[in-house]
């Protein structure tokens, strides 16, 4: 074995002498593909050669392609997520004033993450349930044009607890996600440090004592933006 790789040694040193230029990198990247593979190129082959051990070198033979090797990996940064739900359904049928749902969650990537409920560039208020309907069926359009005053908003507030945080944190705004895609309420996850985290969101609404009948609702999207 000792003598097999010694010859293998002696030989790659010469051929390296006789390519004189050094590797290169030989795969474009491909960042953002998916699924796991590996791929080879550029055989190399080596003929005719004869030892001189004056000089301790392969001589007189042909060879092509390149006898060192490349070796290279592209790590997408990656992500999974789960919510226990995404649906959250308060009725209410008193005259509180403050509800709350909670809704348990896991984010795992191997680069730190920003959690954003984005508001799809602005255009959703993140802060209020809108008023749909009332119990009758009549929608905001009817109570426009009939000139009756439409119910107020029902105000939301956003909070989340991480697995590294003794209390919950409220949402702070943002519209530099994702190279300014995403606006929104944001959240840092465990201190923007790669691994599994668990975490909690709270949804905290507060309707007016005596809130108007009928239906208010917000759809914002829930995703996340890295940490650059």
């Amino acid at each position: 074995m000792k003598r097999v790789l010694f010859v293998f040694a002696i030989l790659m040193l010469t051929t390296a002498c006789l390519a004189q230029t050094g590797p290169t990198p030989p795969w474009e990247f491909r960042w953002g593909t998916a699924g796991d593979f590996v791929l080879y190129q550029t055989p190399y082959t080596a003929e005719g050669y004869i030892y001189d051990p004056s000089t301790y070198s392969w001589e007189h033979g042909t060879e092509t392609g390149k006898s060192y090797f490349t070796v290279t990996a592209d790590i997408e940064m990656y992500m999974s997520m789960n919510f226990d739900a995404t649906d959250i359904y308060f009725h209410i049928a008193d005259d509180g004033t403050e509800f709350f749902a909670e809704v348990d969650g896991e984010l795992c990537s191997n680069n730190g993450q920003h959690l954003f409920v984005s508001s799809e560039l602005d255009t959703k208020d993140l802060t209020n349930l809108f008023f749909v309907q009332d119990i009758f069926g009549r929608t905001k359009a009817w109570y426009e044009n009939n000139g009756r005053t439409v119910p107020n908003p029902i105000p939301v507030e956003w909070y989340l607890k991480d697995h590294l945080d003794s209390d919950f944190r409220p949402g702070t705004y943002s519209q530099g996600g994702n190279a300014g895609q995403l606006w929104g309420v944001q959240w840092l996850i465990a201190n923007g440090e790669p691994c599994c985290h668990p975490f909690t969101i709270k949804i905290v609404i507060k309707p007016e004592f005596h809130q108007p009948d009928g239906r208010y609702e917000m759809d914002p999207l829930v995703t996340v933006a890295p940490v650059l």
